[in-house]
Parts: structure tokens; C-alpha cells; sequence
């Protein structure tokens, strides 16, 4: 905790206790992460009618009439690729990046924030001090080209990777904050009363993509901790938000070697220097106010929470109630994994994707596709459900091992599991926890497993009996399916962070039809990470299944190759 004396240091005295009193209130109101992506979607449009109401009631008509009509689809439009060709860490587009990589940020970029985070009590002036430029380059081209956890910070000064960090945000080529979110907060601000300037921007926060979110939360808790670890020096929050301003908002965004300013859209306006220092002290305040609150600004406003009635029930069922209802009322595991595998055979067989093209020439083995099931208007958006495949240089029994029992070694996002409960040789409760940024919460899951076995005298079409004595047989398997659906448990209560859904997940191993020597495996997913809206599950999440299934391919052995039949 900061004395006193601290805390006066962070924010104008004149507007501190207004701003403690705001994120102080409304405790209870639920945290962004801990929401289902139907929730996000009806959150985003209501927020975003919610900051059209206050710019109505508050801002004169020549501030309305100047302002760009924003909406959900335009703050999601990715700028031109010609800006980023050729690049891969520097200058590309956030969700570009993911489909790229499968990672939120780049892990150069990741482990800088956690180096400068140990470093920023024993550093004075950080972040203000410049690092040496032929060093900043050296460090910049080394993060371009490995983007690696073998990158050594240690032997870089912390000023150097400050401004390399600085400079990664800033030439992210759609900026953290939009021009047309910038334009409205630098509006409001100066319009409305200071006890509602807190709301605006949390509905602002709320209405940029999912990728922008999670990285801007990462931002503005990175700052905040450091100006705590600073101590008695002189990076206070105030100064993080003078010298972060270009790097989150469009205002001051660099692009080809020319500063455009959004007053300078304005065409019919001209400010002079006075004008724009305003504004630029305006966008300081505003930023400084959202490190102040970032816990807030991740936790719904009651207001919306009571209009939407958030969060929306979750669906997922008891396991003893799941297997009821498959099997007339009786608990039987095998006549439900049974039938449960079945089903999937048919949906595989009947349902047809839609082929997706992955960037990266590293991706070209994998097939990816993407089926999006037709809702009616009174129904919700389902979530995609994504297909991968790739032959894998490894017998069945290996990667079935591999891909049950040792997660950790091809899951890029994958931090703990364990087994809760073992029902029977091939089935049991199985929970696990994925950390996608280390700022932000990890999310759980709780999944009822299972392993189904598909011998050669044995089919999705035989019956019960037939399946029964295969999966129970000592020969060979021809095939193995993987199973796991998410389940209501009472050991969820104890797990960190938000709670994911999964709807289903099946991995199906089979012998390579086109390489000997290899397995073929196919995933089938949909999947509810949790905080995020249905659009970044149909831009981005198969292109992390992708990634994960590539993983899985390079943990065996690269010298050992698949022999074409």
C-alpha cells in the first residue's frame, strides 16, 4: 500500500478523490474476463449505444456534427497489408500477429515487460531516460528476427528495452486506441462533469476489439506496477502517461515517418499550438485516469450488468446429469462415450468446412477449416467450430500419450493440470489452466475425458456390443479418439482465474493414408475461452488450434521423417 503522500503524487489533487471515490464503487459489479462471448457481443453494442447517449446529452452539435459515426465493424477493420509485409514482430497488426504465431504478443515483447517490471525499483528515470541507439537497433533486430525466450535482456541496459518496448506499441500500424475512440474521449472529457469522465472511458474500453483489449489491460497494469516499484523516483504515474500517450493513442501515432494528429482531420479546423497542447494534456489526463482504474475498467458497469442481465447462465452440465440424459436416465459410461463417438463420426462425415488460409509458409502442412452454424435471428450467435490436420511423424500410442498426458510440451498457452478423478481405465474428470498473458487472468477449465479405440474389426457403425469388445481388446488400435466436453463440478470452485467452456474437443488419431510411418490427426473444437466476443473466435482461435497441433508435430523427433507411400 502507498502513504498518502504517494498517492498525491499520482494524480492532481484536484481530481484524485473523485477518481478514488469511482473505483471504489460498484464492487460487486463482475469482471469482463468472467463473461461468455454472447455476453461480450451484447456488452460491446450497449456500451457502444451507452457512449452515443452521453455524447448526445453532454457535447454541443459542432463537437457531434465533427465526429466520425463509430461502429463495432469499423473498430475491427484491420489497415492495408502493404504496411506490415515483410515484417514480424514490428509493425504488425495485432490479430495478424496471433494468426501468425498463436501467441497474444510476442514472447520478446512479453518477457521485456517482465524484465523492466523486476527492474523499475533499481532504475531511476525509467522509461525517461533514452537507451543507447545503436543497442535500442540491435535489440529491436533481435527481437524481429528470433522472438524467442533465448533473447538475454541481462546484457542490455533497462533503458534499452524501455524504448524497445515503447516502440513496439507505437508502430503497431491500428494503434491500441483508434482515432475515432480518441476524438470522442478527448470530447467528453473536456464536456463532462468529472464524476462521469470515469464512465466513458470504461465504455470506451469496452468497445475495442478483443485482441486490443487484453493487450491495452496488459499496458495500463504494466504501468501502474512499475510506477509502484519506483519508489521515491521520479516515473509516477503522471510521467508513465505523458511518455505513454504516443504509444496507446492514435493522436500521436507515427506512421512512415509522419505524426498525424487527429485535429488535423478535422479540415475546416485549425488549432493553434495552444489548442493542441490542450489536447494533448487532455489524452495524459485520460490515460493516467485509466492506469489509476484498470481494475475498473476490466469490471462491467452496474448499469449494463442489471440492463443485460449479465452474466447469462452457463450451460454446462453435471456429469452424472450429461450421461442421463444420452442414456434413457442411466448412468452408463460406456453406452454414452459410445454413442457420444458416434455422433461425432456422423457430424465429421456430414459437416462441411469452409478452408481457411493460414498466414506463415511454416503452416502450409496443416489444413484448417471452419464451419459457422445458421442461427435465427431469436437465437444467439453459436460459436465456429474449427477443424485442423496434420500427419505427424509418430505412432498412434505417441502422440495419444503425448497429447493426454503431456500438454505442457506443445500447448503454447498451457500453465497446470491435474486429474480430479479417474471414473475408469479410459475416462475421468480432467482440469487445466491456460495462461495467455501474464497480467491477464488465466483461464480454467474442468472437462470429462475420454479415450475411445477403434480396432480393425471395428467401425463407428457397429454396435454397442461390437464397439464395447474392440475398446476393451488387446490389439493394436487402428484409430483413437479423444474426447472431452466441460462439465459442472464442485472442485471448480477452487480453480484461478476465469472459467472457460468447453463445448467440444476432439482429437481423432488414424495411420497417415499418404505417409507411412505417420499418424494423421484431425482436431475439432469449440471452444468459450471466456472475455472474448464470437468475432475473435472466428478470426483468430483456429488459427491457435493450428499452431498448437504444429507444436505437437515439432516435439517428436525432427530428424525422423515420414516416408511418402
Amino acid at each position: 500500500k502507498k502513504s498518502p503522500s504517494s498517492q498525491e503524487e499520482l494524480v492532481p489533487s484536484t481530481s484524485y478523490e473523485a477518481m478514488r471515490t469511482t473505483s471504489t464503487t460498484g464492487t460487486n459489479e463482475i469482471n469482463v474476463h468472467l463473461l461468455l462471448s454472447n455476453d461480450i457481443n451484447k456488452l460491446r453494442e450497449s456500451a457502444l449505444i451507452k457512449l452515443q447517449k452521453l455524447i448526445n446529452r453532454n457535447c454541443t452539435n459542432d463537437v457531434i456534427n465533427n465526429q466520425d459515426i463509430v461502429t463495432l465493424s469499423k473498430l475491427s477493420k484491420l489497415p492495408k497489408s502493404s504496411s506490415w509485409k515483410g515484417k514480424r514482430v514490428f509493425g504488425i497488426p495485432l490479430r495478424i500477429y496471433q494468426q501468425s504465431t498463436g501467441r497474444l504478443l510476442p514472447l520478446g515483447i512479453t518477457n521485456a515487460l517482465q524484465y523492466l517490471r523486476l527492474h523499475a525499483g533499481k532504475c531511476d528515470g525509467l522509461f525517461r531516460k533514452p537507451g543507447v541507439k545503436s543497442k535500442i537497433d540491435r535489440l529491436r533486430n533481435e527481437i524481429e528476427i528470433h522472438d524467442s525466450d533465448q533473447i538475454k535482456f541481462d546484457d542490455y541496459q533497462p533503458f534499452v528495452v524501455a524504448d524497445v518496448v515503447r516502440q513496439y506499441f507505437r508502430e503497431l500500424p491500428e494503434c491500441i486506441i483508434p482515432p475515432s475512440i480518441t476524438r470522442i474521449l478527448c470530447d467528453l472529457i473536456k464536456c463532462l462533469p468529472q464524476e462521469d469522465q470515469l464512465l466513458a472511458i470504461r465504455y470506451s474500453f469496452l468497445l475495442l476489439p478483443d485482441e486490443t483489449r487484453d493487450v491495452l489491460e496488459t499496458i495500463l497494469r504494466f504501468l501502474f506496477d512499475v510506477s509502484i516499484r519506483s519508489g521515491a523516483s521520479q516515473t509516477t504515474c503522471r510521467s508513465l502517461a505523458r511518455i505513454f500517450v504516443p504509444s496507446v493513442f492514435q493522436s500521436y501515432h507515427e506512421l512512415r515517418s509522419t505524426k498525424l494528429t487527429w485535429w488535423k482531420w478535422r479540415k475546416e479546423i485549425k488549432l493553434d499550438s495552444i489548442a493542441q497542447e490542450s489536447e494533448r494534456l487532455t489524452l495524459e489526463l485520460c490515460l493516467m485516469t485509466m492506469i489509476l482504474n484498470v481494475d475498473v475498467l476490466c469490471r462491467v458497469p452496474s448499469v449494463l450488468s442489471s440492463e443485460l442481465q449479465l452474466p447469462s447462465q452457463r450451460k454446462t452440465k453435471r456429469l452424472d446429469d450429461l450421461i442421463r440424459n444420452e442414456c434413457n436416465g442411466e448412468f452408463l459410461i460406456k453406452k454414452y462415450i459410445s454413442k457420444e463417438s458416434e455422433q461425432f463420426f456422423q457430424q465429421l462425415q456430414n459437416t462441411k468446412y469452409k478452408s481457411v488460409q493460414l498466414p506463415g509458409n511454416d503452416l502450409d502442412i496443416i489444413e484448417l477449416g471452419i464451419y459457422k452454424p445458421k442461427t435465427t435471428t431469436n437465437e444467439v450467435a453459436s460459436l465456429p467450430r474449427w477443424k485442423c490436420s496434420i500427419d505427424i511423424p509418430a505412432s498412434i500410442k505417441q502422440v495419444s500419450h503425448r497429447i493426454l498426458n503431456e500438454r505442457y510440451m506443445w500447448d503454447l498457452n498451457f500453465a497446470e493440470s491435474r486429474i480430479v478423478e479417474k471414473l475408469d481405465d479410459d475416462a475421468e474428470i480432467h482440469q487445466y489452466v491456460l495462461n495467455f498473458l501474464d497480467l491477464v487472468p488465466v483461464r480454467s477449465f474442468c472437462e470429462f475425458r475420454y479415450t475411445k479405440k477403434f480396432s480393425s474389426h471395428s467401425s463407428s457403425t457397429d454396435n454397442n456390443e461390437q464397439q464395447q469388445s474392440a475398446s476393451n481388446s488387446n490389439n493394436i488400435a487402428n484409430g483413437i479418439l479423444i474426447s472431452s466436453i466441460s462439465i459442472d463440478h464442485l472442485q471448480n470452485h477452487f480453480l484461478p482465474g476465469s472459467i472457460g467452456i468447453t463445448h467440444n474437443s476432439y482429437f481423432y488419431l488414424t495411420p497417415s493414408t499418404t505417409q507411412a510411418g505417420c499418424t494423421k490427426v484431425i482436431h475439432v473444437a469449440s471452444v468459450d475461452l471466456s472475455g472474448r466476443s464470437t468475432e475473435w473466435y472466428d478470426n483468430v482461435f483456429g488459427s491457435m488450434m493450428a499452431h498448437n497441433l504444429n507444436s505437437l508435430r515439432q516435439t517428436f523427433n525432427k530428424n525422423k521423417k515420414c516416408e511418402k507411400g
